[in-house]
């Protein structure tokens, strides 16, 4: 066995520049409705990223046997169907997958996942109106969904950007940074435009040394983009589709949390995934909500959503992990080899107030795995072993 897991972590040492590859692979079977082979991609790619280094770190194969025995529910199309509590499994999986990667290897990371965006752009062009038309979309996902990718990619690759130095490799970045922005722009959806520019402007503010010129400014500036989008998005609200969206979302929100608080139980232990809160809030249920084809079986906000199923328990232990993970990333200074994984934190909280991203399982593992950028080290930590001193000759073992 141990010869056996001796060739197996070469054999992933020399795949494991190239593992990422599947995920622009898989962003191309996607756009192409080849679904079923994009999502096993996906699948195998956890596998083998989860296999590496489990010779030093055995408890990997405890996550090793929960994707293996859970595959066919992962690889199930969810569509617009979320997909249980796998939709959580498959984000502790993908963090896992990338846990204390080194720096050197996350830098890679970031140009496989950035090339995600080449075969979503030239997809995006070919498929034309169809892109935003929801019954003809061209992947057959809502496009909210495409939008959280857009807007991740775009986020990926300012990243991307900020990490370089060199100048060609720059240019070639910029191209992907704006050929990013694009697609944001083509699926039309707001959060997807909106997310990336506030993620974007707060970390180079971060950076900015102030003063009363400086900071007026950037607020003069804030507040004109606000009032431009603000006005493109709401010129017509009373019959626009952006005013019924949000009174939509708003009501099902409200309707979550009302839900939430009406008994003790509820409140402290949550109703559980996908069972009562999902049916006294659909649009059948509750009458302000506007009868649609698909109703919203989410509350379209990842806390409210944590507070009806699983109560103000679960509720506290993810504002904390959100809120120490954002510590984390603030804390870092920036430096020419660091991961600039503040912009992402920022990403991922702003779209989690408003986003649908957690039923594609594409995005799920992009956030999962991007998430464990957080824990990237300077060297690799397999090699920790072969730091600990052996002991001496004739020495004897320690009791047991």
């Amino acid at each position: 066995m141990n010869l056996a897991q001796q060739r197996l972590q070469r054999g992933l040492r020399a795949l494991d520049p190239w593992l990422d590859a599947i995920f622009p692979v898989t962003t191309a079977l996607i756009c192409a409705k080849a679904r079923l082979a994009g999502y096993s991609l996906l699948v195998v790619y956890l596998l083998l990223r989860l296999l590496q280094r489990s010779d030093r770190e055995p408890w990997r194969w405890i996550l090793i046997s929960l994707l293996v025995v859970n595959a066919g529910l992962i690889i199930e199309d969810r569509d617009f169907k979320p997909g249980g509590p796998s939709d959580y499994l498959i984000l502790a999986l993908s963090f896992t997958a990338g846990l204390q990667r080194n720096r050197a290897s996350w830098r890679e990371s970031l140009y496989w996942i950035v090339a995600c965006i080449i075969p979503l752009l030239a997809f995006s062009l070919a498929a034309g109106e169809k892109m935003i038309r929801l019954t003809q979309s061209f992947t057959g996902f809502n496009i909210n969904l495409l939008g959280f990718l857009a807007g991740l990619l775009t986020i990926h690759a300012y990243s991307l950007w900020m990490l370089s130095k060199d100048k060609c490799k720059r240019v070639l970045i910029l191209a992907l940074l704006f050929a990013c922005i694009t697609e944001s722009g083509l699926t039309q959806s707001r959060a997807a435009i909106a997310a990336p520019i506030a993620a974007i402007a707060l970390d180079q503010a971060s950076r900015i040394k102030w003063n009363k010129k400086r900071a007026a400014l950037f607020a003069s500036g804030i507040a004109a983009g606000c009032i431009l989008m603000a006005h493109n998005w709401y010129k017509d609200i009373p019959g626009s589709n952006n005013g019924i969206a949000d009174l939509n979302r708003i009501t099902t929100i409200r309707c979550w949390v009302d839900s939430s608080i009406e008994t003790p139980i509820n409140f402290a232990l949550g109703q559980g995934y996908g069972k009562n809160v999902r049916k006294k809030c659909s649009p059948s249920k509750d009458p302000g909500l506007i009868q649609r084809d698909k109703p919203l079986a989410h509350a379209h906000n990842f806390f409210v959503q944590i507070l009806g199923e699983t109560g103000i328990f679960g509720f506290t232990l993810v504002c904390g992990l959100t809120t120490q993970a954002l510590r984390k990333a603030w804390s870092k200074q920036p430096t020419r080899h660091s991961i600039p994984d503040r912009p992402l934190m920022i990403y991922l909280l702003l779209m989690a107030m408003g986003s649908t991203w957690h039923s594609m399982l594409l995005n799920q593992v992009l956030v999962g795995y991007s998430l464990a950028a957080l824990t990237a080290t300077d060297r690799d930590p397999s090699a920790a072993d072969a730091a600990i001193p052996t002991a001496p000759q004739g020495a004897s073992a320690p009791p047991v």
